[in-house]
């Protein structure tokens, strides 16, 4: 007759080995759900951003393309940064045209310029903000009126910046061409590397999210 003690660790053992076997079956599902709880995640930091540039133009009558002193060699910006350091650099393996440029830092600026601190002009951050006749308007009806966001920085949740392709902005003197583009709030995704379009030639319905990308349509130019 078997001991309490032995029939109690062998019971203890049985609910063990079942309790793992489910676990087993069940780390792919936590797997994907916890991937998709990021996308997620993703989806919703691009859709505050977009609700913020859309104040900005609310108010000051702009989009946030345009940077009256620079950068050189001429206005406006091609591409607005959430997070300035932590921009991913590389394409992916399902990269259309161009998508190489969501990680150029030639014509770029923080998105912080337009949206947490009033400094639109060739400066960025907090430092000579609100300069009269160089940044937005601080009196009247068409004023700046942030900030319109919670921080300055931003990453999606693989650490990395969002990233607006500015120019294809309305009214963007650095984009002159006919094409309509459709300006995105773009994240690289899980694998940290563009896929989306960003060509001048390729224009709007043909420069749709691909690969792993995450992103939010603000408006089509």
């Amino acid at each position: 007759m078997a001991k309490p003690w032995k029939k109690q660790s062998i019971t203890i053992g049985i609910v063990l080995i079942i309790a793992g076997l489910l676990l087993g079956t069940q780390v792919p599902v936590l797997r994907q759900n916890f991937r998709e709880i990021k996308r997620a995640d993703a989806k919703r930091d691009a859709a505050v951003i977009a609700l913020a540039v859309f104040k900005l133009y609310e108010d000051v009558g702009e989009w946030p393309s345009t940077d009256q002193d620079g950068p050189t060699p001429s206005p406006g910006v091609d591409r607005l940064f959430s997070a300035p350091g932590h921009v991913p650099k590389m394409s992916g393996p399902s990269a259309g045209p161009g998508a190489i440029n969501w990680g150029k830092t030639e014509h770029a600026k923080a998105l912080s310029d337009f949206l947490f601190f009033n400094n639109p002009d060739d400066d960025s951050g907090k430092i000579n903000h609100s300069q009269h006749n160089q940044d937005y308007a601080t009196t009247g009806e068409k004023r700046w009126r942030g900030p319109y966001l919670e921080t300055p920085e931003i990453r999606d949740p693989w650490g990395q910046s969002y990233v607006i392709n500015a120019r294809y902005f309305p009214g963007n003197p650095r984009y002159e061409k006919g094409i309509k583009h459709r300006v995105y709030i773009l994240s690289a995704g899980p694998n940290k590397m563009w896929e989306t379009p960003f060509d001048d030639a390729r224009g709007d319905g043909k420069d749709a999210v691909l690969g792993d990308d995450i992103g939010v349509m603000i408006t089509s130019r």
